[in-house]
């Protein structure tokens, strides 16, 4: 009779354990660094949607005509969502696109870590997303004249950053 609530007891211990062991959370996993380094996010994102808002400095955004196949156009303003929609949703990838820009672990082409502590970096960052919310705003106006001051801001932020950080620093 021992022996069998000896069993008995093991078993109970071992079924109770199993159930706890179950529940306990596992470690949360470490994140991933980010796959594109700084260069090519600047390359991929940045450089492409601020040529469409400084484009709309010589060029009409509404004087585009769609391409043969819109859904298959490399020019954002003769897409399927051409004209002022590209340069809005240009606009609005360059300030959502800021968050990128501080993302832990995303490395410079150098090797470098991306700066996201300097709190200059995070300035200059903020000022991105500020003259992109300007843009969406003149954009969704389709107001060509605010444009020239659109590119002015947008261009002194991007400008600011590189001359600390693309020609003195090197990370790019």
């Amino acid at each position: 009779m021992k022996s069998i609530g000896s069993v008995l007891a093991v078993a109970v211990v071992a079924v109770f354990s199993g159930i706890l062991m179950a529940q306990t959370p596992a470690a949360p996993a470490k994140p991933a660094a980010p796959p594109a380094d700084l260069n090519q996010l600047m390359r991929g994102l940045f450089f492409p949607h601020s040529n469409v808002v400084f484009a709309v400095q010589r060029y009409n955004p509404a004087e585009f005509k769609q391409a043969p196949e819109p859904s298959g156009a490399t020019d954002p303003f003769t897409g399927v969502f051409g004209g002022w929609t590209a340069v809005e949703n240009s606009a609005l990838i360059l300030s959502e696109g800021a968050d990128l820009l501080m993302t832990p672990g995303r490395m410079c082409s150098n090797g470098k870590a991306v700066p996201i502590n300097a709190p200059d970096w995070a300035g200059m960052v903020e000022n991105v997303r500020q003259a992109a919310r300007i843009a969406y705003a003149a954009a969704k106006a389709k107001d060509m004249d605010k444009f020239l001051d659109v590119g002015d801001v947008l261009n002194v932020s991007c400008t600011t950053c590189h001359n600390k950080y693309r020609r003195a620093v090197r990370c790019q």
